[in-house]
């Protein structure tokens, strides 16, 4: 490409390949050069009003960064939004979603899945540096609940609030311009946020499903991520606990639990915890799969021993 001037091969560079021609003629070249570079085979077309170079992957985020260039008014969106933060959940099809104003008909291509929704707000938006406009989490997560079902949907929620710190009431804002009785995956969305577990934000999909599964056999007052100081430790999360009662349960789902370091480091966790009265339950892989139903059932009834004694033991004062 030697007929491109160095600035438009740092806008290329920068771009996943991509530039659109408004970008070209500030990196200093007229639309004549822009037509004889395409002729030539050095810049091919990838939108209408953008374009791309041969020699870069056709992937998800060159393709972003095409209609994002083509189409300023645009934002990706959907599961393509949600991919490109790297959340987990996403459904793994081949188009980029994208948000569009009323009424607009923005690209026919096939690969792109246009959703049009009244003007976005400002903050809702976030410009990156490769050119992608892309919604910003919590208004992502609101876009999401057309895509996921109310599982999916939570752990994308908690998600989203550990990865951008934010808190439930960033989540709710993100969804009040929106409120709408024809729009029911925005309700949807609003009661999953409401009643998301007290607490810091799950760190696991895991996490998320014992949260759910305790909660579904009525065990109540969980609080996730909750932190305390250990005599002879320090200070621990544990991943969903029931204060009052010194009971917490840790959800080991990564090999790094399953690790000497790893385990000797838990044990020793778990004593410094016990001699503070606490109960910790674990569990490992083995817990889950066929096993889970029997494991939860199991943590309620014990959870529910508690409370009866706890009960009695205030009675009996």
């Amino acid at each position: 490409m030697s007929d491109l001037s160095a600035a438009a091969h740092a806008v290329l560079a920068r771009q996943h390949g991509v530039a659109s021609v408004e970008d070209l003629i500030q990196a200093g070249l007229h639309r004549a050069q822009i037509k004889d570079i395409v002729r030539r085979g050095a810049l091919e077309l990838a939108l209408p009003g953008a374009y791309r170079s041969p020699s870069v992957s056709d992937d998800e985020l060159q393709r972003s960064a095409a209609v994002c260039r083509a189409h300023p008014e645009l934002v990706i969106g959907g599961p393509t939004a949600g991919r490109l933060y790297g959340l987990r959940r996403m459904p793994a099809d081949q188009r980029i979603h994208v948000i569009a104003p009323p009424h607009s008909h923005p690209t026919l291509a096939r690969w792109v899945k246009v959703f049009r929704t009244p003007t976005l707000r400002r903050v809702d938006v976030l410009e990156r540096d490769d050119g992608i406009r892309v919604l910003d989490r919590p208004r992502l997560a609101l876009d999401l609940a057309r895509f996921l079902d109310d599982r999916d949907l939570t752990s994308v929620v908690e998600q989203c609030m550990q990865d951008g710190r934010h808190d439930t009431p960033d989540m709710i804002a993100a969804a009040i311009d929106w409120v709408s009785p024809r729009r029911r995956w925005l309700r949807r969305y609003l009661e999953i946020v409401r009643r998301r577990i007290d607490g810091p934000a799950a760190e696991s999909h895991l996490e998320v499903i014992v949260g759910d599964r305790l909660r579904a056999c009525g065990v109540e007052d969980l609080v996730r991520q909750y932190a305390v100081r250990l005599r002879g430790f320090g200070n621990v999360r544990f991943d969903l606990a029931i204060p009052e009662l010194r009971w917490a349960v840790e959800v080991d789902g990564f090999p790094t639990h399953r690790e000497t370091i790893g385990s000797r480091a838990d044990a020793a966790r778990d004593d410094a915890a016990r001699r503070e009265g606490w109960t910790v339950r674990r569990l490992g892989p083995s817990q889950f799969g066929r096993a889970l139903d029997a494991s939860i059932r199991a943590l309620a009834d014990e959870v529910a021993h508690l409370r009866r004694r706890a009960s009695s033991f205030v009675g009996e004062m």
